[in-house]
């Protein structure tokens, strides 16, 4: 139920590199950038004093919208996110660890290939929203996500 904690850099290098490869696209990966864009404001900077993104504020609320947006942009997404991650979470809270995965890239890029193929997007943009939902499950805990899958 608590969070936990990650490197965050190559998580974050995910989200930019899909916004970068996608930015000009629509249809589907832009509502999945919009998915990610919305569920990360606020994110800390390089030079900013904050430290905190919005999501945490209000996890509930923050967690309902991203799973909605994240159905709005193929339905099933939300749950095809979260429920590996979610899983692997539990894992490491019954084995009283502290990491979530070795390596944090090749564990996003690993679950990236099945999520691009069920939700119709590029692997960048699967590694980023996969991403975007490991930073929040690492700072907020699993709880409010587990609430907005229900």
């Amino acid at each position: 139920m608590s969070a936990f904690t990650i490197d965050e850099a190559p998580l974050r290098q995910w989200v930019l590199k899909a916004y970068q490869e996608n930015r000009r696209l629509s249809g589907t990966p832009k509502r999945a950038l919009d998915a990610i864009r919305q569920f990360l404001s606020g994110a800390p900077g390089g030079e900013s004093l904050v430290s905190r993104y919005w999501f945490e504020e209000d996890p509930p609320a923050s967690c309902r919208s991203f799973v909605e947006d994240l159905e709005k942009t193929s339905p099933g997404l939300g749950r095809a996110v979260f429920s590996p991650l979610l899983a692997a979470v539990k894992s490491m809270e019954a084995r009283n660890d502290s990491a979530l995965a070795p390596n944090t890239s090749v564990y996003v890029s690993g679950l990236a290939g099945p999520l691009a193929i069920k939700a119709g997007i590029d692997e960048t943009l699967a590694c980023a929203v996969i991403s975007a939902a490991i930073l929040g499950l690492s700072r907020i805990g699993r709880a409010p996500v587990e609430a907005a899958l229900e």
